[in-house]
């Protein structure tokens, strides 16, 4: 098991927020603030996309796989749906479809896709959740 360790800190710009790890830092803004950064939803499904191309890459390297180029569209659908009785504000759906240039036959480009999918942390959070919980708060 890793352990990930990431820093969100609200800016004193609009609603701007700075994220950062291991000495990178990502910006998130929303488009009716100062528009100077995706937005977390955006954010998500770029983590997935990412997280695809990634395990692509590496799997392909591992299997000896023809992987000239790769990358993914993602969208999803952000509305209300009942959780637990509850009305909540969460993607309803995401879609992806992978794009892949590759010598390979369609059935293996499938299966390795499939096997893609398998490997995607981010995909299996998505897929299968996590446990989120709060560990506390500290006042400043």
């Amino acid at each position: 098991m890793s352990t990930y360790k990431v820093k969100a800190t609200k800016t004193t710009t609009g609603m701007q927020v700075a994220a950062g790890t291991r000495g990178f830092e990502i910006t998130f803004d929303e488009p009716e603030s100062t528009n100077t950064g995706m937005n977390p939803v955006e954010i998500l499904l770029a983590s997935f996309g990412a997280c695809q191309s990634i395990t692509a890459t590496e799997l392909a390297r591992k299997r000896h796989f023809d992987l000239q180029a790769f990358w993914v569209n993602v969208e999803g659908d952000l509305g209300r749906e009942e959780v637990d009785g509850e009305s909540r504000y969460k993607f309803t759906e995401i879609r992806y479809e992978p794009h892949i240039r590759s010598n390979e036959s369609a059935e293996d480009i499938q299966q390795f896709l499939a096997d893609v999918a398998k490997k995607c942390p981010v995909e299996n959070t998505l897929m299968y959740g996590a446990k989120l919980k709060q560990t506390g708060f500290v006042k400043e």
